[in-house]
């Protein structure tokens, strides 16, 4: 299988032998490289040989030494291991050895050389790897040569005890290289906009298509307990079309409920959320992809100018302040309801599984690699906003006793300052009397003072308490979302 040299732009790619293994074994003792691999024991010749003997000789790995095209000066190595020719898969390794030729692109091309080598010549199917989370140069290098981030490995021990986050990447062809979009929309009071949005979405794919991407797409619709039509317009769209899946709630979870149980319903390399009213604009979705290709794990929507009622502007002022303050979102991003994300990130969110889902707060614990795009902001078409003050409160609620403790904290800050302020007029008061004897006693400042300390009290006990209600409901396992019914999905 591995007979041939691999001709690159800047480098070569050669056959692995016995020869190569002084080389092997002093790249793979650097700290810098072995700092890289699960396996962190000394290297040996005889583990190089062991390894030429019982997994290259075999089969079940093949394995290239990357040398400068100019020269040839060997510099690291790319490597397929346990390759599984039944499946057609195999599982993805390199490292470079000369610390002069880190940083150089080589590790990239080297990648690009070797997954074409796989699929065209080994006829593989599919290329996994893993790589620690920390390590963002060769994340960035795996992506560019087409690897896709899928999940998050939690503390993967390595040999030396340590335990550290891995990504799993992988790059497939079976489907032709083109990649699945999932597009996830919440619904509610959304029987006249729905199939408009649908329509959208399907016209904006193959617009994409046709200027040259390969993406693919499906929808899935979560009717959040509509009390209008909106389930059977649903379940009509699906009838339409199998690309379309619907979920039907038990009950009205929310926005951020319903999206959660999408998400558990997509099998796409990207999620797209967005809403059902038309404001969204579902035919500038390539903005949002382009903007992913370019290295962004979520990309949020930006409005220049938004057509959303002054109450719903308010709201999502003080949303973005919220999020910002309580959250720790970047001040230059700015969030909104329509963003996409890479599927890894909708991998971790998933991991959260208790009563009070806040997207927002899920997407800023996963990644820092958040970006925005500029899209325009329709006028709603038909109805009114399904948002309330008593739904906007509610969820600026959750969004900051769910996923930050500043709130406690402030009550803390705001304690002590109280404390202060309470002994340092202790101190005036008394020596007040010792200058003044005759001055007397004030009843109306002493009961300002208890009812303004006591009315701060209970704020505090309350904010406490809330903490307590929730992590109580949590202990009851009360559900996230409640599924009535899936259409269209796959058996």
């Amino acid at each position: 299988m591995q007979t041939m040299n691999i001709i690159g732009k800047n480098i070569i790619l050669r056959p692995m032998t016995y020869e190569d293994t002084d080389c092997i074994v002093m790249w793979r003792n650097k700290e810098r490289v072995r700092r890289n691999f699960i396996f962190r024991e000394a290297f040996t010749p005889e583990s190089h040989e062991n390894w030429m003997r019982t997994k290259v000789e075999t089969g079940s790995a093949v394995q290239f030494i990357i040398c400068e095209k100019e020269g040839m000066r060997p510099i690291g190595s790319v490597y397929f291991r346990d390759v599984d020719m039944d499946k057609k898969e195999a599982e993805y390794g390199i490292f470079i050895g000369e610390d002069d030729a880190a940083g150089k692109g080589y590790g990239t091309e080297a990648a690009k050389l070797a997954v074409k080598y796989a699929f065209e010549n080994m006829k593989l199917y599919k290329i996994i790897l893993r790589v620690f989370t920390d390590n963002e140069a060769a994340v960035s290098s795996y992506e560019k040569a087409g690897f896709v981030r899928r999940s998050i490995l939690k503390a993967v021990e390595c040999s030396d005890g340590e335990k550290k986050d891995m990504y799993l990447m992988d790059i497939d062809i079976k489907d032709d290289n083109s990649q699945l979009i999932s597009f996830v929309i919440p619904c509610y009071r959304s029987e006249q906009t729905l199939s408009k949005v649908v329509a959208e979405i399907t016209e904006a794919v193959k617009g994409l298509n046709k200027d040259g991407k390969k993406y693919d797409y499906e929808i899935v619709l979560v009717d959040d307990c509509s009390p209008d039509k909106t389930l059977d317009e649903i379940r009509t769209l699906c009838k339409e079309n199998k690309k379309i899946k619907g979920i039907n709630l038990a009950r009205n979870f929310g926005q951020h409920a319903a999206l959660m149980a999408g998400f558990h319903h997509i099998k796409g390399d990207v999620a797209v959320c967005l809403d059902d009213d038309g404001q969204t604009p579902a035919d500038e979705v390539g903005k949002l992809l382009e903007e992913i290709e370019k290295g962004s794990d979520v990309v949020y929507a930006k409005y220049d100018h938004k057509m959303h009622s002054v109450f719903r502007n308010f709201g999502s002022w003080v949303n973005e302040e919220m999020a910002r303050i309580m959250l720790g979102k970047p001040k230059d991003i700015y969030v909104s309801s329509y963003f996409a994300a890479k599927r890894f990130v909708v991998e971790e969110m998933k991991r959260y599984t208790n009563a009070y889902p806040y997207v927002i707060g899920l997407v800023l614990r996963a990644t820092k690699r958040i970006s925005n795009v500029n899209v325009h902001h329709r006028e709603r078409e038909v109805g009114t906003s399904g948002y309330t003050i008593r739904k906007l409160l509610g969820l600026w609620f959750n969004g900051f006793t769910a996923f930050s403790v500043k709130p406690l904290r402030i009550a803390t800050a705001i304690g002590c300052l109280l404390a202060s302020m309470g002994f340092i007029y202790g101190i005036y008061t008394i020596i007040k009397k010792f200058v003044n004897p005759a001055v007397p006693m004030g009843f109306s400042s002493m009961m300002s003072a208890l009812v303004f300390i006591g009315g701060m009290i209970m704020l505090m006990l309350g904010l406490i308490g809330e903490y307590i209600g929730r992590m109580y409901i949590s202990m009851n396992n009360s559900p996230q979302f409640v599924i009535r019914e899936v259409m269209n999905e796959e058996e």
